[in-house]
């Protein structure tokens, strides 16, 4: 906008820099852009971060260059687990004000550490692997991948939603209401959450199980939700809610009618190719599931004779003195019914070091070669959380058992000598970064080990590095004692194969 007596640009302003006079109508919009992030800001006070997401925009149309709203808003989507759209907003926000700007600093946080980059597109790339398994009707799957998404990152709103909405379809209605809680948690007032959870209430009430509902949450809430007043604040003449109702119909109109004439036919044809091809993709898939369910047939059966010959030494091999012994024989139970998540939490708590008996060994590489894969990555998410929160002696006992589980985990060694570092051990996280540089020189986290190495020289002196590099032989032995047990383990269960067989 341009001033009317000089014609000099209002650069976010409604006095002139150059005349002086007052622009009663630059001065409403700006006034009207500040009242809306006002708005914003008291709703996300309550959690009500869809409410303020609106007042937002609605601020931004008043004044594009409004760079608090900017800025706000992209807080907002970082916290709902829209990083991409956070940048984008604060990226806009950086090029109207180029100086003195938080979100100059909220992107060159990000870009300065890369582990959050990565492990932001790790937890997309499983969301968008959630979507396929849906596509490809395989919603056991989805769930699994949708747990992950939430332990990795807890307040993702749509892995919520999606993850109520396939419990819906299970009509699994307590799991879908306990996942649709915890996004209410997040966004109290979001509409497809609502909309999810006043349906599953619904179905509560008609089986006469709760007489719950949506209103009753909201009513039991000790944050009340602030409902806009009109009032008087020096801009009366605009009604912003009616020029916002025009708006929606208008652009309504306008997309149904663009829909039915340019979209709806090329979308029929699009469809009917894609389901003549999907009939074909879905007969090979299905003679490849078949060979599947063949082969995983016979791998029961072998797994059924093996079980039942552990079975018969477990009776014999756990113990009830101690407590390693009392959580192998929980883990072994829990993986002679099946449950091998079950089984591989509670191994995790058993230090291998601790087991004697032969057969006990034999036993824990047996549940632990078939639990690893199903618990390593809930183990580390665990770990992580305490890290980030913080809490870095829990951290340090989350990592170890991820590395009982998955000795490989470089993920877990760079952490576990953070954790150290944090806490002032220093010798143990000198150990756990020589050992990251020495085993795993082409791993991602070797760079910065080695920085944190040479921080920690540099601050505690030559010896704590020597004395970490004893620390590291001793781990690196226990290791090795550990696959010699387990080798041995091997070649135990071979002789007696052989003698069976003889």
């Amino acid at each position: 906008m341009n001033c009317l007596h000089c014609g000099a640009p209002l650069d976010n302003t409604y006095v002139c820099p150059d005349c002086g006079t007052v622009s009663q109508t630059a001065r409403k919009i700006i006034f009207s852009s500040n009242w809306h992030y006002n708005q914003a800001l008291e709703r996300t006070k309550i959690r009500d971060l869809s409410g303020a997401c609106a007042s937002l925009e609605q601020a931004l149309k008043y004044n594009k260059k409004n760079t608090h709203a900017r800025n706000l808003l992209g807080l907002i989507y970082y916290h709902e687990g829209e990083i991409v759209s956070a940048l984008g907003q604060w990226v806009i926000s950086v090029h109207f004000q180029q100086t003195d700007n938080p979100a100059a600093r909220y992107i060159r946080t990000i870009q300065d550490n890369p582990s959050m980059l990565r492990e932001a597109d790790h937890i997309i790339r499983r969301y968008n692997a959630a979507l396929e398994d849906i596509h490809e009707g395989n919603e056991d799957l989805a769930i699994l991948e949708l747990k992950k998404v939430v332990n990795l990152s807890p307040t993702y709103i749509r892995a919520y939603q999606l993850l109520g909405l396939l419990y819906i379809r299970r009509k699994q209605y307590a799991a879908a209401r306990r996942a649709l809680m915890k996004a209410v948690k997040v966004d109290r007032n979001n509409i497809t959450t609502l909309s999810y959870l006043r349906y599953v209430n619904d179905i509560y009430k008609k089986a006469g199980k709760s007489k719950a509902s949506v209103t009753d949450v909201r009513i039991s809430d000790p944050n009340p939700i602030v409902v806009e007043q009109k009032t008087d604040q020096g801009y009366s003449g605009y009604n912003t809610g009616f020029i916002s109702f025009i708006n929606i119909i208008i652009g309504i109109i306008i997309g149904a009618a663009v829909i039915w004439l340019l979209l709806v036919p090329s979308v029929t044809k699009a469809k009917e190719a894609e389901y003549n091809q999907a009939v074909v993709e879905y007969s090979a898939q299905i003679s490849d599931r078949n060979k599947q369910i063949d082969s995983l047939n016979k791998q029961v059966e072998e797994l059924d004779s093996s079980l039942s010959k552990y079975k018969n030494e477990v009776g014999d091999a756990v113990s009830d003195n101690g407590t390693s012994s009392d959580n192998l024989k929980n883990a072994a139970a829990s993986y002679l019914e099946g449950d091998l998540e079950a089984a591989g939490m509670t191994l995790a708590e058993i230090d291998p070091n601790a087991i004697t008996d032969e057969k006990e060994k034999v036993i824990y590489q047996k549940i632990r070669q078939g639990a690893a894969e199903e618990v390593s990555e809930t183990l580390y998410a665990n770990a992580q959380d305490s890290y980030d929160s913080g809490d870095y002696v829990s951290a340090i006992d989350g990592y170890k058992k991820t590395l009982r589980m998955d000795e490989e985990d470089t993920r877990a060694m760079y952490y576990m000598g953070r954790s150290y570092q944090m806490v002032n051990d220093y010798v143990n996280a000198a150990s756990w970064y020589q050992k990251l540089i020495k085993e795993y020189p082409d791993s991602d986290y070797a760079p910065s080990a080695q920085n944190y190495l040479e921080q920690i020289q540099n601050e505690a002196g030559s010896d704590v590095v020597k004395a970490a590099e004893t620390e590291t032989g001793a781990v690196s032995q226990t290791e090795a004692g550990s696959q010699e047990s387990q080798a041995g383990s091997d070649s135990e269960n071979g002789g007696q194969a052989a003698a069976e067989e003889e």
